[in-house]
């Protein structure tokens, strides 16, 4: 699957998310510290949208009950989960343009 032009870079606050749709996907990019992040919207601990969730460093807290994930891998810290999320491939071009790459899901 191509790389897809998401939004701006300018629509995603530093130190914070926002949602969009990527091919059906519901695709969170994170920015912190300069970086961007992008995960599936959905906590692997109670499938609730993960838009609104505090971003610290390279932790992504969801915004329901705390779980905590690593946005660089997906994986997860603390016990109320397990189970990773997705990620997905981000790069910001020189006009600003936010691009992400949803790879099929494979289980």
């Amino acid at each position: 699957m191509p790389n897809v032009t998401v939004c701006r870079l300018d629509d995603v606050p530093e130190q914070g998310n926002k949602a969009f749709d990527v091919d059906g996907v519901s695709v969170l990019i994170c920015r912190s510290a300069g970086q961007l992040y992008a995960v599936e919207n959905r906590c692997s601990h109670n499938q609730s949208a993960l838009e609104g969730g505090k971003v610290r460093g390279h932790a992504l807290f969801c915004p329901v009950h705390g779980a905590r994930f690593d946005l660089r891998d997906g994986s997860t810290a603390g016990a109320l989960t397990k189970t990773s999320i997705r990620t997905f491939a981000i790069e910001a071009t020189a006009d600003n343009r936010v691009l992400v790459r949803v790879e099929e899901k494979t289980e």
